[in-house]
């Protein structure tokens, strides 16, 4: 799998080569979840496909069937219900009157962006209705940033407690961490940007620590290009 920064691009699958190539400029959790629909049309033999930026509402009316099945794939592979759930009920926070926090959280701890996992709980799941799904939506994720920081920001944020486990933390340089008091990382990957609060500094993999608790976190390039396999390293040959 490579990034590549073409403005126009969700992601490529080209079967001739085994190769996923997926839109730099994207978001971050949307490049996920472009990840994972490439990936489905390799799985079921869809053959190459292109698939261009597309609206939420244009995506959702798409009649094409491996367009579905991909769509449907990708969402079930981030988002598996049971994990979906056990987020929730570890937290002990009411899926089916979450708050814009608690579901920024969640979509955080899975990789996906804000409106996606509105759309699943709504949609697939079930879990909240239309008038939930329509409260929720009204919070943008910039917006809950500032709520969560207090501040304007506009940087990424991910939120890690200590209920985080069984994944590592993805981030980019210059994203934010908002972290379990007392927890700790490599300084040369991270650096304090306040109160329970680190900045991702520098690609790079470490471990955040506090007592018997612990995840790996990485940090890839910002703007990077090439395999996506050396996101994380410093300076590399992308093509080797």
């Amino acid at each position: 799998m490579r990034f590549e920064p073409l403005k126009s691009l969700e992601g490529m699958y080209a079967p001739d080569r085994s190769l996923i190539i997926i839109g730099s400029l994207r978001p971050r959790g949307r490049r996920a979840y472009t990840c994972a629909h490439e990936l489905a049309h390799h799985v079921f033999g869809h053959g190459l496909r292109v698939d261009e930026l597309l609206d939420a509402e244009t995506e959702t009316l798409s009649k094409d069937a491996a367009e579905y099945v991909a769509n449907r794939f990708a969402a079930a592979l981030l988002m598996p219900k049971l994990a979906v759930l056990h987020a929730f009920g570890v937290r002990r926070w009411d899926i089916a009157s979450c708050d814009p926090v608690q579901v920024f959280t969640i979509a955080g701890l899975l990789g996906v962006g804000y409106s996606t996992l509105v759309g699943y709980l709504k949609g697939t799941l079930g879990t909240i209705g239309s008038v939930a799904a329509q409260r929720l939506r009204e919070s943008s994720p910039k917006a809950i940033r500032g709520c969560i920081l207090g501040r304007d920001s506009p940087s990424g944020l991910v939120v890690v407690d200590e209920f985080w486990s069984g994944r590592p933390v993805d981030v980019e340089e210059g994203d934010l961490l908002l972290i379990p008091a007392g927890a700790s990382a490599d300084e040369d990957i991270v650096e304090h940007a306040g109160e329970q609060l680190l900045r991702a500094r520098a690609p790079g993999k470490t471990r955040l620590r506090r007592g018997d608790w612990g995840v790996e976190l990485r940090v890839m390039r910002a703007g990077y290009t090439g395999l996506a396999k050396y996101r994380h390293l410093k300076e590399v040959d992308d093509d080797v």
